[in-house]
This record gives C-alpha cells, sequence and structure tokens, in this order.
C-alpha cells in the first residue's frame, strides 16, 4: 500500500500571534513551553484568509514573503486569479485544522463575478503565517442546485467521537489509503465502511442518495459501490498526500490525482467485472481531488470531496511530502 507520511515543521520559539505555531522537530518530545497554533487558532486563520479573499486583499491575513500560492495546480502571483475575482462568501463552508501540521484543510461556496464556484483549499501556517495556499476552484453556472448541497457542516463532522472509538494518527492516513486502495484494486474488503457512510462530491450525494432522479449507483452503499467494482475506471490514484489530519475529530483529509487511461485492458490489478468505461471515462484524463474523511470507531463514515477534471496524469505542482 502507498501510503505517505507528512514531515514535521521545524520548532521555532517565542510565543506567536493567533497562538503560535511553533512545532517540535521530529522525535522531539514537546516541553511544557512549547506553543502550538491550537484548532481555534488555526480555524481564525482559515476565517481571516477566506475574509481577505472575497474582500481582495491579501494584507488581510498574515502571509510569509515567501508564500507559495496554486490553483487548479498552477503556481501563481497572490492577487491573481481567484484573488481578483471573488465577491463574497456563499452559504456553506467546511474546516478542519490539524495543530500538530499547523495544517488546514477546508471547503466554501464563493462568488465570483456574480456566479457560484467551489473552493477547496490547504493551508499551511508556520511562525504565525501562511506559507503555503494550495486551491482548487470549480466554476459553476447560475443557479446551480449543488451549491445548495456542497461543503454543508453537517453534524456528523463535528460529533465528538469517545477516546475508545477513536484511532491514531497513522491509521487515520492509513485508512484514506485503503479509500483508494479499494478503488484502484476493484475490492471492497480492504476499506472499512460505516454501512451508514456517505459521500458528497461536489454538492452531489453519491451514495444512499433517496431521489427519484437518482442512478441506481447512487442508491448503493460506499460498500456496494467497491465491491461492484464499478471504480476500477480509475486506473491509478497518484500524488497522495496526507497533509491535514484532525485526530480529536477523526477527519483525515487528502489530495490526489484520480488518472483514467480510458482502456482497462492492462489495469494491475485485473478487471473482474468486466468493466468498460465509457463517455468522457473512454479517454485519457484525470481528476484533481480534494477529499476529506471521517472515521469512527476505525470506519469510514461521512465524505466529502471536489472534483476537477485535469490534463492526464497531471502533477498539482507540490510535493509528496
Amino acid at each position: 500500500m502507498s501510503t505517505l507520511r507528512t514531515a514535521r515543521n521545524v520548532a521555532v520559539l517565542g510565543v506567536l500571534a493567533l497562538g503560535g505555531t511553533a512545532l517540535a522537530q521530529p522525535g522531539t518530545p514537546p516541553s511544557e513551553y512549547r506553543v502550538v497554533c491550537g484548532k481555534e487558532c488555526l480555524g481564525q486563520f482559515a476565517e481571516r484568509f477566506l475574509d481577505a479573499l472575497v474582500n481582495r486583499q491579501p494584507s488581510r491575513v498574515p502571509l510569509a514573503p515567501n508564500v507559495r500560492y496554486t490553483e487548479n495546480g498552477v503556481e501563481l502571483a497572490i492577487g491573481d486569479a481567484l484573488w481578483a475575482t471573488a465577491d463574497a462568501l456563499g452559504e456553506n463552508k467546511l474546516i478542519f485544522t490539524d495543530p500538530e501540521s499547523g495544517g488546514i484543510h477546508l471547503y466554501a461556496g464563493i462568488v465570483e463575478a456574480g456566479l457560484p464556484s467551489m473552493l477547496a483549499a490547504r493551508l499551511k501556517v508556520e511562525n504565525r503565517q501562511i506559507t503555503e495556499i494550495e486551491t482548487s476552484v470549480l466554476r459553476r453556472e447560475a443557479n446551480d442546485p449543488s451549491m445548495a448541497r456542497f461543503a454543508v457542516d453537517r453534524p456528523i463532522w463535528s460529533q465528538p467521537v469517545p477516546p475508545e472509538q477513536r484511532v491514531s494518527r497513522e491509521a487515520l492516513i492509513d485508512i484514506a489509503d485503503s479509500y483508494f486502495e479499494g478503488i484502484t484494486q476493484a475490492r471492497g474488503d480492504i476499506t472499512p465502511f460505516d454501512d451508514a457512510c456517505t459521500r458528497f462530491e461536489n454538492g452531489g450525494q453519491m451514495t444512499l442518495a433517496t431521489e427519484v432522479t437518482i442512478s441506481p449507483v447512487q442508491r448503493m452503499t460506499c460498500q456496494e459501490q467497491f465491491e461492484a467494482g464499478m471504480l476500477i475506471i480509475v486506473t491509478s490514484i497518484s500524488n497522495r498526500r496526507y497533509l491535514v489530519i484532525d485526530e480529536e475529530n477523526q477527519v483525515a483529509s487528502a489530495i490526489a490525482t484520480f488518472d483514467h487511461r480510458g482502456n482497462l485492458d492492462a489495469v494491475p490489478f485485473g478487471n473482474p467485472n468486466n468493466v468498460s468505461p465509457a463517455g468522457q471515462f473512454s479517454r485519457p484524463f484525470s481528476f484533481l481531488i480534494f477529499e476529506s474523511f471521517k472515521i469512527i470507531d476505525g470506519k469510514i463514515r461521512q465524505i466529502e470531496a471536489t472534483v476537477m477534471s485535469v490534463p492526464y496524469k497531471m502533477h498539482p505542482g507540490w510535493p509528496a511530502d
């Protein structure tokens, strides 16, 4: 199984604004003097980032002099692209934080030039400044009904997980990675799903949906979809990164590239259900994915994701760790 690990940041001394962001070096036990940017502190950074974005004023959030910004895999200058077109926040947003890494992973509705967009973003906070901003922006048509279902802060996301139902940081990463392995191996037995697992992609409910117009596939459970092998059209999942792990709320957030080769003649783990790609999946392209998993008692209970079409095997522009 391909499981990546997030490198910890170098420690900085002193009391830092917004609660500080000092992080210990690998293997160094924290002392009573360690100052960490905790969940509330990182949440403030997330809110200030969104405020700066929609007001087109980067100075409203502390940015490092060498802050790096990408939008849809392209490195851009602060002030360009979404920074120049965002008008307001939409109705919904989801924010996940990781005090150990200084990481933030968020989803938010955005209004650009009067039109709705879906924003997924990863931020890194170091030494009381944002040093990394990685975004995916899905630009939608006016009155797109999926905007009302995107980034909804459903109670399940903040539902406390009792200590006896929590797993370790490493286990959260492994469970998220097993989800990607279950897709590429067309297997339903290696990914631990809760029976009530519900997945939303770009605001659409992809499992356990009950609307009359929904396809039979969307009525399935997460487990049933994997067991049916239908997702084998994703021929590889590359550039997997797990940079924001919310241990308290048991949420693992990932960024990866879903590659669709368009031909399943030589997929690594075979095609046991004889699935045939159709439509757009019959030609090469990839998806840039931002995806978060709520895990309870070691099982995936809720999933939120943004899915953007990009060139086949496009690199997202960030290192593996």
